[in-house]
């Protein structure tokens, strides 16, 4: 969905407060054990083989393995508020006490649902809002895009790397920053260009996006985007893929060397069980790494030459046993201003308010 570089700014505000507020509306409220009903409210299809996909699987995993009931509406536009309110309502009416979000978009519209409805419980993928009975949750991406990095660092010839995002926001830049750093750690020499398409889910634009940066001559494309359409362009010219949300090697066999990929059943299962025992309470903002399961990197594939795949394994362990922050400074942004110092890192907060690329990168952020 498109959004300017002033929406993208009062995102990063409002990211900033949840942040900075989520202890106190933990504290707030805690729910009698209850037997939880589920309805999920999406973005997007359930077939786009990436962001929503992966929602989904987390929703088939959760009524596999605690049994409760669940529903799922698709294609529910960020930008259509009162559709947001209205399927939310309609959700309720039907019994449905525990609702499920997957979009940025949806976070003004969950918070006004929790005020109006105290007793239902809240839960938004992708989200910045919080109450005691909503919680936002997502995954620290940047960890798997930092050993997708890696990989494409040693596997470049022509030290060229592409990268096509959806909009300007911080979870987007961080993973384009990651990548970027990933590279840099295996080949000082690796530069990234990126491109950004304003949307979410948009097949024709992903692909347009990717052939683009193609014909500037990168021999490698990584994606924050919804669906596999920058796998596809790259399977088609011949040139090597690192896949996003899932993974997505199935749409491009001879691209793509591995994903980041998410299991939100993993939160889903740990906080619906946690409803019924009546343990529950929202911590605001649940942000969440590979050390707890949510978010990693798939398969290296075995295109990939095995001792590439065992130094980014290494790395990975690093990070699961808090060894390594990705971030560690010092860091320097496009201008060469330090924007980490040396032996600290981003705080979660500061995380939420990226606003620049890293030194390495090619391309400018939308005005």
């Amino acid at each position: 969905m498109p959004i300017s570089r002033r929406q993208g700014l009062v995102a990063t505000v409002g990211f900033t407060l949840a942040m900075l507020l989520a202890p106190l509306s933990s504290q707030a409220q805690s729910f009698a054990p209850m037997k939880p009903k589920v309805g999920f409210v999406f973005l997007g299809p359930i077939g786009d083989l990436g962001w929503t996909w992966t929602h989904n699987q987390g929703r088939l995993k959760l009524a596999k393995e605690t049994g409760v009931q669940t529903v799922a509406v698709e294609n529910v536009p960020e930008a259509d508020k009162a559709r947001i309110q209205s399927t939310i309502d309609r959700l309720i009416e039907r019994g449905y006490n525990v609702i499920v979000g997957n979009a940025f978009g949806f976070s003004d519209a969950f918070l006004a649902a929790a005020k109006a409805h105290p007793n239902v419980v809240f839960l938004n993928g992708g989200g910045n809002t919080s109450a005691p009975n909503l919680e936002s949750f997502n995954g620290r991406t940047y960890e798997p895009m930092y050993l997708a990095g890696m990989v494409a660092g040693k596997e470049t010839k022509t030290n060229k790397l592409g990268f096509v995002g959806a909009n300007p926001i911080p979870l987007v830049l961080w993973d384009i920053n990651a990548f970027a750093l990933g590279a840099q750690k295996v080949n000082p020499k690796a530069v990234v260009t990126v491109s950004f398409t304003g949307t979410w889910y948009d097949p024709v634009k992903e692909q347009a996006a990717a052939k683009a940066l193609i014909e500037q001559g990168v021999d490698v494309l990584a994606q924050h985007q919804d669906t596999p359409g920058v796998q596809i362009a790259a399977e088609q010219a011949g040139i090597k893929s690192i896949g996003f949300n899932a993974d997505m090697s199935k749409s491009a066999p001879h691209a793509n060397m591995t994903s980041e990929q998410f299991d939100w059943g993993v939160y889903l299962v740990k906080t619906i069980n946690a409803l019924k025992a009546g343990t529950w309470k929202s911590a605001g903002n649940s942000f969440m790494g590979i050390s707890d399961g949510v978010v990693d990197l798939s398969p290296i594939r075995s295109m990939v030459d095995p001792a590439v795949a065992k130094q980014v394994m290494a790395v990975r362990q690093q990070i699961v046993d808090k060894k390594l922050n990705v971030f560690e400074g010092p860091i320097y942004d496009q201008s060469g201003k330090e924007v980490v110092a040396s032996g600290t890192h981003p705080t979660d907060a500061e995380l939420w308010q990226m606003r620049y690329l890293v030194k390495g990168v090619n391309g400018a952020l939308p005005q």
